[in-house]
Protein backbone atom coordinates (compact mmCIF):
# COMPACT_ATOMS: atom_id res chain seq x y z
CA UNK A 1 0.00 0.00 0.00
CA UNK A 2 1.40 3.67 -0.47
CA UNK A 3 0.82 6.32 1.93
CA UNK A 4 -1.14 8.07 -0.39
CA UNK A 5 -3.95 5.23 -0.37
CA UNK A 6 -4.02 5.91 3.49
CA UNK A 7 -8.09 5.77 4.51
CA UNK A 8 -9.52 8.92 5.52
CA UNK A 9 -9.64 9.87 9.58
CA UNK A 10 -7.01 7.21 10.09
CA UNK A 11 -4.83 8.21 13.34
CA UNK A 12 -1.15 9.32 12.68
CA UNK A 13 1.56 9.04 15.00
CA UNK A 14 5.29 10.56 14.10
CA UNK A 15 8.10 10.37 16.41
CA UNK A 16 10.82 13.04 16.22
CA UNK A 17 13.11 14.91 18.64
CA UNK A 18 13.08 18.25 19.46
CA UNK A 19 16.00 19.62 21.20
CA UNK A 20 17.58 16.25 22.02
CA UNK A 21 14.20 15.46 23.69
CA UNK A 22 12.33 12.69 22.01
CA UNK A 23 8.31 13.20 21.41
CA UNK A 24 5.89 12.32 19.78
CA UNK A 25 2.90 14.30 17.14
CA UNK A 26 -0.94 13.16 17.05
CA UNK A 27 -2.24 13.61 13.51
CA UNK A 28 -5.10 12.61 11.48
CA UNK A 29 -5.06 11.81 7.92
CA UNK A 30 -7.15 13.93 5.32
CA UNK A 31 -6.89 12.32 1.95
CA UNK A 32 -4.18 10.86 0.03
CA UNK A 33 -2.58 13.29 -3.37
CA UNK A 34 0.10 12.43 -5.47
CA UNK A 35 2.81 13.59 -3.30
CA UNK A 36 1.70 12.31 -0.53
CA UNK A 37 -0.95 11.88 2.32
CA UNK A 38 -2.44 15.12 3.61
CA UNK A 39 -2.80 15.27 7.07
CA UNK A 40 -4.35 18.11 9.75
CA UNK A 41 -2.12 20.50 10.74
CA UNK A 42 1.03 20.51 13.32
CA UNK A 43 1.86 23.53 15.51
CA UNK A 44 5.14 23.46 17.82
CA UNK A 45 4.39 27.52 19.78
CA UNK A 46 2.39 29.01 17.06
CA UNK A 47 4.81 28.03 14.35
CA UNK A 48 4.20 25.22 11.89
CA UNK A 49 6.53 22.37 12.05
CA UNK A 50 8.61 20.73 8.79
CA UNK A 51 10.58 17.73 8.98
CA UNK A 52 13.37 17.83 6.14
CA UNK A 53 15.17 14.36 7.48
CA UNK A 54 13.50 10.76 7.53
CA UNK A 55 10.98 10.15 10.69
CA UNK A 56 9.47 7.53 11.70
CA UNK A 57 5.66 7.21 11.12
CA UNK A 58 3.01 5.21 12.62
CA UNK A 59 -0.46 5.10 11.44
CA UNK A 60 -3.34 2.78 11.89
CA UNK A 61 -5.42 2.84 8.98
CA UNK A 62 -9.29 2.83 9.28
CA UNK A 63 -9.95 1.15 6.29
CA UNK A 64 -8.27 -2.31 7.72
CA UNK A 65 -7.40 -1.67 11.48
CA UNK A 66 -4.32 -2.66 10.76
CA UNK A 67 -0.74 -0.70 12.18
CA UNK A 68 1.77 0.34 9.60
CA UNK A 69 5.13 1.87 10.15
CA UNK A 70 7.26 3.36 8.08
CA UNK A 71 9.84 6.30 7.68
CA UNK A 72 8.77 9.24 5.42
CA UNK A 73 10.96 11.12 3.40
CA UNK A 74 9.69 14.54 4.21
CA UNK A 75 6.85 16.19 6.23
CA UNK A 76 6.50 19.89 5.70
CA UNK A 77 3.22 22.25 5.83
CA UNK A 78 1.42 23.12 2.86
CA UNK A 79 -0.88 25.57 1.93
CA UNK A 80 -4.23 25.18 0.20
CA UNK A 81 -7.39 27.25 -0.19
CA UNK A 82 -8.48 25.33 2.87
CA UNK A 83 -5.75 26.45 5.19
CA UNK A 84 -2.70 24.86 6.31
CA UNK A 85 -1.97 21.34 6.27
CA UNK A 86 0.85 18.91 6.26
CA UNK A 87 2.14 16.72 3.53
CA UNK A 88 3.92 12.82 4.50
CA UNK A 89 5.84 12.21 1.41
CA UNK A 90 7.28 8.39 1.37
CA UNK A 91 8.53 6.44 -1.26
CA UNK A 92 8.54 3.01 0.46
CA UNK A 93 5.61 0.57 0.13
CA UNK A 94 3.51 0.43 3.45
CA UNK A 95 3.14 -3.02 5.11
CA UNK A 96 1.31 -4.04 8.29
CA UNK A 97 2.84 -5.39 11.06
CA UNK A 98 1.72 -9.35 11.93
CA UNK A 99 1.25 -9.21 7.74
CA UNK A 100 1.73 -12.74 7.93
CA UNK A 101 -0.46 -13.37 10.53
CA UNK A 102 -4.64 -14.23 9.53
CA UNK A 103 -7.05 -10.83 10.78
CA UNK A 104 -8.64 -12.35 14.12
CA UNK A 105 -12.50 -11.35 14.41
CA UNK A 106 -14.30 -11.30 17.97
CA UNK A 107 -17.39 -14.64 18.37
CA UNK A 108 -17.47 -14.68 22.58
CA UNK A 109 -19.90 -17.37 22.37
CA UNK A 110 -20.17 -20.13 24.33
CA UNK A 111 -19.90 -23.50 22.76
CA UNK A 112 -19.09 -27.44 23.33
CA UNK A 113 -16.20 -29.46 22.49
CA UNK A 114 -14.71 -33.01 22.41
CA UNK A 115 -11.27 -33.75 23.12
CA UNK A 116 -9.49 -36.76 20.99
CA UNK A 117 -12.51 -37.89 19.83
CA UNK A 118 -14.11 -38.32 23.07
CA UNK A 119 -17.62 -37.40 22.19
CA UNK A 120 -19.36 -38.76 25.54
CA UNK A 121 -17.69 -36.47 27.81
CA UNK A 122 -18.17 -33.07 26.04
CA UNK A 123 -16.93 -30.16 27.68
CA UNK A 124 -18.02 -26.52 28.24
CA UNK A 125 -15.82 -23.27 26.42
CA UNK A 126 -16.09 -20.26 24.87
CA UNK A 127 -15.38 -19.29 21.73
CA UNK A 128 -13.45 -16.03 22.23
CA UNK A 129 -11.75 -15.08 18.80
CA UNK A 130 -11.34 -17.00 15.80
CA UNK A 131 -9.49 -16.79 12.08
CA UNK A 132 -8.84 -18.44 9.23
CA UNK A 133 -5.65 -20.08 11.06
CA UNK A 134 -7.03 -20.51 13.90
CA UNK A 135 -8.99 -19.87 17.18
CA UNK A 136 -8.81 -19.02 20.83
CA UNK A 137 -10.73 -21.38 23.15
CA UNK A 138 -11.20 -20.01 27.04
CA UNK A 139 -11.46 -23.19 28.95
CA UNK A 140 -13.35 -24.32 32.30
CA UNK A 141 -12.18 -24.88 35.29
CA UNK A 142 -12.02 -28.82 35.08
CA UNK A 143 -10.88 -29.08 31.64
CA UNK A 144 -7.33 -30.22 31.00
CA UNK A 145 -5.77 -30.48 27.56
CA UNK A 146 -2.19 -30.45 26.23
CA UNK A 147 -0.09 -29.55 22.79
CA UNK A 148 -1.46 -31.78 20.70
CA UNK A 149 -5.06 -32.44 21.52
CA UNK A 150 -7.42 -32.54 18.93
CA UNK A 151 -10.72 -30.76 19.64
CA UNK A 152 -13.74 -30.56 17.80
CA UNK A 153 -15.76 -27.58 18.66
CA UNK A 154 -19.05 -26.54 18.50
CA UNK A 155 -20.77 -23.19 19.01
CA UNK A 156 -23.61 -21.12 17.25
CA UNK A 157 -23.65 -17.81 16.10
CA UNK A 158 -25.56 -14.78 14.61
CA UNK A 159 -28.83 -14.08 14.19
CA UNK A 160 -30.16 -17.02 13.11
CA UNK A 161 -28.11 -18.97 15.62
CA UNK A 162 -26.80 -21.17 13.12
CA UNK A 163 -24.52 -23.65 14.35
CA UNK A 164 -21.01 -23.84 13.61
CA UNK A 165 -18.07 -26.96 13.78
CA UNK A 166 -14.35 -26.59 13.87
CA UNK A 167 -11.71 -29.19 14.09
CA UNK A 168 -8.46 -27.80 15.61
CA UNK A 169 -5.24 -28.51 17.37
CA UNK A 170 -4.35 -27.22 20.79
CA UNK A 171 -0.87 -25.35 19.96
CA UNK A 172 -0.74 -23.27 22.92
CA UNK A 173 -1.81 -21.84 26.45
CA UNK A 174 -2.09 -18.58 28.11
CA UNK A 175 -4.35 -16.31 29.90
CA UNK A 176 -7.64 -13.96 29.10
CA UNK A 177 -8.33 -11.82 31.27
CA UNK A 178 -7.07 -14.27 34.35
CA UNK A 179 -9.02 -17.22 32.59
CA UNK A 180 -7.36 -20.34 31.25
CA UNK A 181 -7.36 -20.32 27.65
CA UNK A 182 -5.65 -22.06 24.69
CA UNK A 183 -5.07 -21.21 20.88
CA UNK A 184 -5.41 -23.87 18.32
CA UNK A 185 -4.51 -23.90 14.92
CA UNK A 186 -7.68 -25.03 12.36
CA UNK A 187 -7.24 -28.40 10.57
CA UNK A 188 -10.14 -28.24 8.69
CA UNK A 189 -11.96 -24.66 7.22
CA UNK A 190 -15.28 -25.90 6.00
CA UNK A 191 -17.75 -23.62 3.83
CA UNK A 192 -19.86 -22.36 7.20
CA UNK A 193 -16.84 -20.84 8.60
CA UNK A 194 -15.66 -19.34 5.65
CA UNK A 195 -18.97 -17.90 5.15
CA UNK A 196 -18.84 -16.49 8.59
CA UNK A 197 -15.63 -15.01 8.67
CA UNK A 198 -16.10 -13.05 5.29
CA UNK A 199 -19.27 -11.54 7.05
CA UNK A 200 -16.99 -10.37 9.98
CA UNK A 201 -14.71 -9.25 7.59
CA UNK A 202 -17.85 -7.08 5.75
CA UNK A 203 -19.58 -6.36 9.23
CA UNK A 204 -15.75 -4.60 10.01
CA UNK A 205 -15.43 -2.62 7.12
CA UNK A 206 -18.82 -0.87 7.20
CA UNK A 207 -18.32 0.08 10.70
CA UNK A 208 -15.25 1.61 9.68
CA UNK A 209 -16.63 3.49 6.57
CA UNK A 210 -19.58 4.69 8.43
CA UNK A 211 -17.32 6.46 10.95
CA UNK A 212 -16.47 10.14 10.71
CA UNK A 213 -14.48 11.69 8.34
CA UNK A 214 -12.91 15.10 7.27
CA UNK A 215 -14.05 17.39 4.96
CA UNK A 216 -12.35 20.12 3.45
CA UNK A 217 -15.63 21.17 1.98
CA UNK A 218 -19.22 19.71 2.06
CA UNK A 219 -20.19 21.05 -0.79
CA UNK A 220 -18.19 19.18 -3.37
CA UNK A 221 -17.01 15.76 -3.30
CA UNK A 222 -13.56 13.98 -2.11
CA UNK A 223 -12.13 13.55 -5.46
CA UNK A 224 -13.02 17.29 -6.43
CA UNK A 225 -10.97 18.02 -3.01
CA UNK A 226 -7.99 16.28 -4.30
CA UNK A 227 -8.02 18.00 -7.26
CA UNK A 228 -8.12 21.69 -5.79
CA UNK A 229 -5.61 20.70 -3.11
CA UNK A 230 -3.34 19.19 -6.19
CA UNK A 231 -3.09 22.51 -7.90
CA UNK A 232 -2.78 24.39 -4.75
CA UNK A 233 0.24 22.06 -4.14
CA UNK A 234 1.55 22.24 -7.51
CA UNK A 235 2.16 26.52 -6.85
CA UNK A 236 4.35 24.95 -4.10
CA UNK A 237 3.03 27.59 -1.80
CA UNK A 238 4.12 27.47 2.08
CA UNK A 239 4.20 29.23 5.33
CA UNK A 240 6.67 32.14 5.37
CA UNK A 241 9.70 31.25 7.11
CA UNK A 242 9.09 33.25 10.66
CA UNK A 243 6.19 30.78 11.19
CA UNK A 244 7.55 27.39 10.46
CA UNK A 245 10.49 25.74 12.65
CA UNK A 246 12.61 22.68 11.41
CA UNK A 247 12.48 19.46 13.66
CA UNK A 248 15.92 17.74 13.43
CA UNK A 249 17.08 14.44 14.95
CA UNK A 250 20.57 17.04 15.63
CA UNK A 251 19.87 18.78 19.23
CA UNK A 252 22.96 21.04 18.04
CA UNK A 253 21.10 22.20 14.87
CA UNK A 254 20.48 25.63 15.43
CA UNK A 255 16.76 26.05 14.39
CA UNK A 256 16.24 24.01 17.58
CA UNK A 257 17.91 26.36 19.61
CA UNK A 258 15.37 28.88 20.25
CA UNK A 259 17.86 31.14 22.19
CA UNK A 260 19.81 31.94 19.32
CA UNK A 261 18.44 34.52 16.66
CA UNK A 262 18.77 33.79 13.15
CA UNK A 263 20.46 37.33 12.65
CA UNK A 264 23.01 36.53 15.20
CA UNK A 265 24.02 32.84 13.25
CA UNK A 266 24.08 34.94 10.09
CA UNK A 267 26.87 37.66 11.76
CA UNK A 268 28.75 35.39 13.14
CA UNK A 269 29.22 33.68 9.70
CA UNK A 270 29.78 37.01 8.09
CA UNK A 271 32.48 37.51 10.21
CA UNK A 272 34.33 34.27 10.00
CA UNK A 273 34.21 34.72 6.08
CA UNK A 274 35.62 38.65 6.37
CA UNK A 275 38.77 36.75 8.91
CA UNK A 276 39.25 34.33 6.61
CA UNK A 277 39.54 36.90 4.01
CA UNK A 278 42.22 38.80 5.85
CA UNK A 279 44.13 35.91 6.28
CA UNK A 280 44.45 35.07 2.66
CA UNK A 281 45.50 38.68 2.23
CA UNK A 282 47.88 38.53 4.60
CA UNK A 283 49.76 35.22 3.17
CA UNK A 284 49.79 37.26 -0.38
CA UNK A 285 51.69 39.61 1.30
CA UNK A 286 54.34 37.19 2.57
CA UNK A 287 54.90 35.89 -0.23
CA UNK A 288 55.37 39.45 -1.72
CA UNK A 289 58.01 39.86 0.74
CA UNK A 290 59.80 36.86 -0.32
Amino acid sequence: MKVSEVSNGSAVKIHASISGHNIVLMTEAIFGVSAGLLVKPMEYFGKYMQFLEPSNVEIKNKRDGRVYRFMSTTITPVKTRYGYFHLIRSSSMLQPENSRRAQRFNIEKLGIMSVNGDNQNLKNCIVYDISMRGMAIILDNYTKLKTGDNLRVRFTYGPTLHSYEVSCVVVRFFDIDGKRAVGCSISNLNVDLIGLLDSKKKQQFSEAESGSETSLNPAISQKQQVEEVEEDIAKDESPESPKTITISSNPLDPGNLEHIERSSIRQSKKEEKMAQQAKEIANLLDLRDI
